[in-house]
């Protein structure tokens, strides 16, 4: 038997969440299977696939491999690229069985809510649970969701942890580009929030031997950062054991985990630094105790607060997690929570999360008995209810923005360089001037990457604004891959005409839901980009754009653009002449190197090191085709 394993990242036009994309499970299941099935061949669809490559080119190496099984871990944000996959797979290949696991299956998911005879099983429980009983001819214990086969492991059933195969020791996981791996710990939380599902399938706590994070650290292997996965790995009675043997270790590897706060003490911060935790993960989500007790989240927040401010104190960085909306709470005394983080000196460390209203969680029910509203579809965002209502939710966000600086939008430009060794198409340049070239059923053909990057020369205002509707209606018609419009042009557009292409053409696209209390620049699945030779037009753009990003190329024939150029100003700097102007730009962009593109990668290389700033190359490039 032949078993491939996929799992899909969360999409964004930056593919600022590749990093987050570890094949964890697939790793694991594999390396389970292989110890105890050895007869069975397991393979991973390949990370530049996974993480960067459009549909099409995956099912083209799926149906060339011809698995006998297809192994999907289905979280809310690829589950509907999974099913599009799915049933292209069946059609092909009817004879491979296809499997669903993880988070997402759960009963009032989107992905049991209607039959999906492309799936032969949906899976709830460990993964390991499954595969054994597969693969040893046993009965699988199976419930009816709207004629589909779930397979539903037994509260007895769990699996025996020292059975299991941890990937990260045992050579199986690879490392992000950033040199950060993840590494399981504990299966089960002793929690039970109403908002998390995390302990759906697991009853009790089971702890993995410590000891495979000290071989971790101990390997070879230079690793940057481990990212223990625990959803409380300060709840053991020997937490102050381990951080002393981890800081006899003298190692110099970043560690991250999740913690509670309340029992942290100064000594115990200290030590925790010392031991290597160089940033935390605090899910505080609300000091409104009322609003805490209702989700079975009881703690002190006077003591959490106080441990925050002993691991701030003692130089870790957090990621405090609040969520507004819950029940109990209000938007008033949601922004005191705010205030009191912003007071204590944590404001920095806020990370603002909407509330989901997962399926197969506590606050599902509660949600649907106060008919609270809330998205159908992943990634069911909470939207009114018990004291909120979706202004409220916008309003909260830009309270923190306002308090904090914290920005929900992620700034970037798109990808200007022209590699001579890529071996994939990101996407297209083609005339502007010609209606016939706006084609997007033909761009998708050509690009082998998810996200299309489209480049564009275009002097004609209404042959520009008649192809940007063409790619609209196109993209409404075509799925949802996400394009990146790049405009070479001095004409002034018209934002309205954008906006109500955006409102007409977009209605429920995942990344319009995943975005649904961000601008509409953030929530289209169009970036748009104009560049511009000319200083003067792009001073102009920059004064009147909000939707469209003004990029000023840099080149051999640049003219007075230091008198005008900021901070914020995107430049893009033609190739073979960063020496002349690397000093400009290491004065103004040193803090924000994303604002500066290059159309040479040894350029921009060259630009981060020197600006001490972390460059990170990819293994593979993409390359632009002409049409």
């Amino acid at each position: 038997m032949k078993i491939l394993f996929i799992q899909l990242p969360l999409t964004d036009h930056s593919f600022s969440y590749v990093n987050g994309n570890i094949n964890y499970a697939s790793a694991s299941l594999s390396g389970y299977i292989c110890n105890h099935y050895p007869q069975v061949v397991c393979e991973t669809l390949p990370s530049v696939l996974s993480n960067f490559c459009s549909d099409e080119l995956i099912l083209k190496y799926i149906l060339n491999i011809k698995p006998d099984l297809l192994s999907f871990t289905s979280y809310l944000w690829n589950v509907e690229r999974n099913l599009f996959l799915a049933e292209k797979v069946k059609e092909y290949l009817p004879e491979t069985q296809i499997i669903f696991g993880g988070p997402e299956i759960a009963e009032g998911s989107y992905s049991l809510s209607e039959c999906r005879p492309c799936v032969d099983y949906f899976i709830t429980g460990e993964g390991e649970w499954f595969f054994s009983m597969l693969l040893d001819s046993r009965h699988i214990p199976v419930i009816d969701v709207n004629k589909n086969r779930v397979a539903v492991q037994p509260d007895d059933a769990l699996v025996d942890v020292s059975t299991l195969c941890e990937p990260l020791t045992s050579r199986r996981l690879d490392s992000n580009n950033d040199s950060s791996v993840f590494i399981e710990l504990t299966r089960g939380c002793p929690y039970r929030c109403s908002y998390c599902y995390y302990s759906r399938n697991y009853r009790k706590v089971r702890e993995i031997s410590f000891d495979l994070l000290i071989r971790s650290i101990k390997s070879t292997i230079n690793y940057k950062e481990i990212y223990i996965l625990s959803p409380t790995f300060d709840r053991s009675s020997d937490f102050t054991d381990k951080l002393k043997l981890l800081k006899g270790l003298n190692h110099s590897v970043n560690l991250h985990t999740e913690i509670r706060t309340d029992r942290i003490d100064a000594s115990t911060a200290k030590l925790m630094y010392d031991a290597g935790f160089r940033s935390l993960e605090v899910g505080l989500q609300s000091m409104n105790k009322r609003a805490l007790g209702l989700i079975n989240r009881d703690s002190n927040t006077e003591k959490e607060l106080a441990g925050m401010r002993h691991l701030k104190d003692a130089g870790i960085e957090l990621q405090i997690g609040i969520i507004p909306g819950l029940p109990g709470d209000s938007p008033e005394n949601f922004m005191k929570t705010v205030d009191t983080l912003i007071n204590n000196g944590l404001g920095d460390y806020i990370e603002l999360y909407p509330l989901m209203i997962l399926p197969g969680t506590q606050i599902r029910a509660t949600a649907v008995q106060y008919k609270a509203e809330f998205q159908q579809k992943p990634p069911y965002y909470f939207q009114s209810g018990w004291n909120f209502t979706p202004d409220d939710i916008t309003r909260i966000s830009d309270y923190v923005e306002d308090k904090t600086g914290l920005s929900r939008s992620i700034f970037f430009l798109p990808d200007f360089s022209e590699p001579s060794d890529a071996i994939f198409t990101r996407g297209v340049k083609f005339n502007g001037d010609q209606t016939a070239s706006w084609d997007l059923e033909r761009f998708a053909r050509l690009t082998e990457r998810y996200v299309i990057d489209l480049h564009t020369e275009c002097s004609q205002q209404d042959t520009l604004y008649s192809g940007i509707e063409s790619l609209f209606r196109s993209s409404s018609q075509n799925g949802n891959r996400v394009i990146n419009l790049v405009i070479y042009s001095d004409i002034i557009i018209d934002e309205n005409f954008l906006l109500k292409l955006i409102d007409k053409y977009e209605t429920d696209t995942l990344h319009r839901r995943m975005n649904v209390f961000h601008s509409i620049p953030e929530s289209s699945s169009f970036r748009f980009f104009q560049v511009s030779r000319n200083i003067a037009a792009h001073d102009r753009m920059d004064k009147c754009y909000s939707l469209i990003t003004p990029v000023y190329i840099i080149s051999e024939d640049s003219r007075n653009f230091t008198r005008i150029l900021h901070s914020e100003s995107a430049v893009l700097v033609k190739s073979g002449i960063y020496g002349g102007v690397s000093s400009y730009l290491k004065k103004v962009y040193s803090q924000d190197p994303q604002f500066v593109a290059f159309q040479s990668e040894d350029d921009m290389q060259q630009f981060y090191n020197e600006t001490g700033n972390e460059y990170v190359k990819l293994p593979y490039n993409f390359r632009l085709v002409n049409m």
